[in-house]
């Protein structure tokens, strides 16, 4: 039972470790990392511990933890690998966008929601000229690290 629950401690630690430091440990595409690891030695001491508090034999909490270990590893790689993809995403051009004014929009600030399959949030914005929650919008410029959106009627000239 000690051996569960200082196997368990330890990849909790390595667990807070990884959060707070990042990672420390990353091989073979993100299969032995910090987190990989501390999350399968922090189920397998669970899994350990749990087996011999319910009177279970000794074999079934080492296999139940060597299971739940590696289902950890493998399913924090397989995370590690689909965050890296996701943020691998290629930058688009933000001019010309089209979208809807989520908020009103003034000349400091207002919200939209713009027509792009990578624009799942909503965007800070501001206009020269005022603009009502709902109406049609489009990107019309990059200022510093602000954008500028006027309406689409105003840009058809209704």
């Amino acid at each position: 039972m000690l051996a569960f629950a200082v196997i368990g401690g330890i990849g909790l630690l390595l667990l807070i470790v990884s959060m707070t430091l990042g990672e420390l440990v990353d091989f073979f595409d993100g299969i032995i990392s910090t987190t990989a690891v501390g999350a399968a030695a922090t189920l397998f001491g669970a899994a350990g511990a749990i087996v011999l508090l319910n009177d279970g034999p000794l074999f079934l909490a080492y296999s139940a933890g060597t299971v739940l270990g590696v289902i950890a590893i493998v399913g924090v790689a397989l995370l590690a690998r689909k965050l890296a993809s996701i943020s691998d995403a290629q930058p688009h051009e933000v001019i010309g966008l089209l979208g809807v004014a989520t908020t009103d929009i003034n000349d400091i600030v207002g919200k939209v929601q713009l027509d792009h399959p990578d624009e799942i949030n909503q965007r800070l914005v501001f206009s020269t000229s005022p603009i009502v929650k709902g109406t049609p919008i489009a990107v019309v410029a990059i200022v510093e690290d602000r954008i500028r959106v006027a309406s689409t009627s105003e840009l058809n000239g209704f």
